[in-house]
């Protein structure tokens, strides 16, 4: 059966809205404040070359391939309907083009060689996830946050799921990167606690062969953010070798220093972490980037503090 199918049309239409989620971590410590369950959308808007969640750029179900957990069962091979995985000369091949993302491959390979990412969920099974830590997150301050991908994309299915957290008196934060129709946005802020949003390159240039836009749009999109009032937290993660110099940090700096309802601004050292989940689509990447040292990091840190009160490298 197709993971597009897994939830019955009747369910999805008495339930509401569905999405397409990569994950639900529950116990987050790092995207919020307090104990957090982090709920993982997929879909962007950017096509970042650094990026650490590459199975969240598309919206559709995408399999995902570990050739070192491989035991050499041959299960995959004798169950996929569309023999998209095959032995050839000895060697254990897949083609993409053939694979339907049906999950059946995925069923029969108890050695975890073989990962779906997206799974179709209704906001009630969402919900049901989220409200079990319900305690966790009133005794730490804590919440849900929403992130991905870029969570806005899927505008019905998270709106609805911020209004039913903010009836649980659940507090709620999104991890966005801005480049959508401003609406968008706008239109989740009454039930959205905090907004972490990242601003990652200031130069257009750089921004355009990077991320795939120039950015305009969500340097836009930030400073009407900014005029709402609604408390901020800027997000930038440091890439060595493309922005990880005084200019760019500092530009960057410089255009969110004096926002009143900024909490702080974070950078964030680039995680190869991307690399291998690349791998396992079967992509690759043209750039290879580096982690910058903890004496860089500082030394941008510095620079930032100089237009941002509070800045955690």
């Amino acid at each position: 059966m197709s993971i597009e199918t897994k939830v019955p049309q009747s369910a999805a239409e008495e339930n509401g809205p569905t999405g397409s989620v990569i994950n639900i971590q529950r116990f987050s410590t790092h995207d919020g404040p307090g104990v957090r369950t982090t709920v993982f959308l997929k879909g962007c808007t950017n096509v970042c070359a650094w990026c650490h969640n590459p199975e969240s750029m598309r919206m559709q179900p995408e399999l995902q391939l570990y050739p070192e957990r491989c035991i050499g069962c041959g299960r995959c091979i004798e169950v996929c309907p569309e023999h998209a995985h095959q032995l050839v000369e000895g060697e254990k091949q897949f083609d993409r083009e053939r694979c339907r993302v049906c999950g059946t491959c995925v069923e029969e390979c108890f050695a975890g060689g073989l990962v779906i990412a997206g799974k179709r969920m209704g906001v009630d099974e969402v919900m049901s996830e989220i409200l079990q830590d319900e305690t966790y997150y009133r005794h730490s301050e804590g919440g849900v946050t929403f992130s991905g991908g870029e969570p806005v994309v899927q505008r019905e299915f998270l709106l609805e799921l911020l209004r039913q957290c903010k009836e649980a008196g659940i507090q709620t934060a999104i991890e966005t990167a801005g480049n959508y129709a401003w609406e968008w946005l706008e239109e989740m802020l009454p039930h959205t606690d905090l907004v972490m949003h990242d601003l990652k390159i200031l130069a257009p240039e750089l921004h355009e062969k990077f991320v795939g836009n120039d950015g305009e749009r969500i340097r836009s999109n930030f400073l009407r953010l900014a005029e709402t009032g609604k408390p901020l937290i800027v997000r930038t993660p440091v890439i060595g070798g493309v922005n990880d110099t005084v200019e760019e940090i500092g530009g960057i700096a410089r255009f969110i220093g004096g926002i009143e309802s900024l909490l702080y601004y974070e950078l964030l050292p680039y995680h190869p972490l991307g690399e291998s989940k690349r791998e396992s689509l079967g992509q690759t990447a043209e750039d290879r980037f580096y982690t910058p040292d903890k004496e860089k990091m500082s030394e941008l840190a510095d620079v930032a503090r100089a237009f941002v009160g509070e800045v955690r490298p």
